[in-house]
């Protein structure tokens, strides 16, 4: 759940939404998401197999509305990746003084599409492609490179809250630099609308109800504990963002390596920059939490197919 959201939701929610009101957003976006993780492990608990998104409403509601959730899951994935490809890109550009997008634009050139970047980001693609090559190894691989980023995200994330109320500077919460709420009320509900997307990720402590002894208590227990701990790193990455360097000065692609650099303190940046590569890898093997091909078992065998395919792609 601490991945890539940390790393870019921050500076973008924090430069054109909310301002350094951000860790309100951050509070309300997991609020929100306990209420629907909640929810999902009332799922988990009335459907006695393990299970995700499309068994639970294929269960409770039937095929037409599973088969748009499965889809719905599908194109999650298909936008995080996508999401997480343009993070990695831009904070490894960042160590190169983005080196790679000026190169980019003035050889390849510049485009103003709505929904798309200004230009080709063809290390993202080469980065998915990448990932895929690990993917395909197998999940042993892919669950090793998953640990491993994780360790060291952890370690990254400790290191940034650390330092960064070191270098805090009130004053950039003054009126002078805009306030603690530069966009008011609105600002702060359209960045916890942003902000939830940060808590996706729950779905994994559902999924492994069936290896729980007591899952009516342990999970929603478990996701409360893991609610709150990842609410904290955000809220607290989020007030040392903000205290660094004045808000309005963000860079949305890569805040916290360019909050570093702009203090001076760059071997902290390329820290950052190498931490946030292992924030929220795609080598995670997400299959693996719904017991591989486990579910097929409880569906009727024409949907045993299309159940496999979105255990794949999850």
């Amino acid at each position: 759940m601490v991945g890539s959201g940390l790393f870019v939701l921050t500076g973008t929610v924090a430069k054109d939404m909310a301002g350094p009101a951000v860790l309100l957003s951050f509070g309300v976006a997991a609020v929100a998401s306990l209420l629907a993780a909640l929810c999902y492990a009332e799922f988990g608990a009335r459907v006695p197999r393990t299970g995700s998104a499309y068994l639970f409403t294929y269960v409770s509601m039937g095929e037409l509305w599973a088969f748009l959730i499965g889809w719905n899951v599908v194109l999650e994935y298909l936008i995080s990746a996508a999401a997480i490809a343009r993070v990695w890109s831009s904070y490894q550009d960042s160590i190169f003084s983005y080196g790679i997008r000026d190169f980019t634009e003035t050889h390849v050139g510049v485009w103003q599409v709505p929904f798309l970047a200004s230009y080709p980001d063809f290390l993202a693609a080469g980065i998915l492609l990448l990932a895929s090559a690990f993917v395909s190894c197998g999940a042993r691989v892919s669950s090793w490179l998953n640990h491993t980023f994780l360790v060291f995200s952890l370690l990254v994330i400790l290191f940034i809250i650390i330092l960064g109320f070191i270098l805090a500077h009130p004053h950039n919460w003054s009126a002078e630099e805009g306030g603690f709420a530069p966009f008011g009320f609105s600002g702060i509900m359209t960045g916890t609308a942003i902000c939830f997307y940060a808590f996706v990720g729950f779905d994994v402590i559902v999924s492994s109800s069936q290896e729980a002894l007591n899952p009516r208590r342990a999970v929603p227990t478990a996701i409360a504990i893991a609610l709150g701990l990842v609410a904290s790193a955000y809220i607290l990455v989020s007030t040392v963002l903000t205290l660094m360097v004045p808000w309005h000065s963000l860079d949305p692609d890569s805040a916290l390596a360019s909050a570093f650099y702009r203090r001076g303190y760059s071997w902290a940046g390329i820290i950052v920059a190498v931490g946030s590569i292992c924030g929220k890898g795609p080598f995670w093997a997400g299959w693996q939490e719904t017991g591989a091909l486990g579910p097929c078992h409880e569906l009727p065998t024409e949907h045993t197919s299309i159940w496999a395919s979105f255990s794949l792609v999850k």
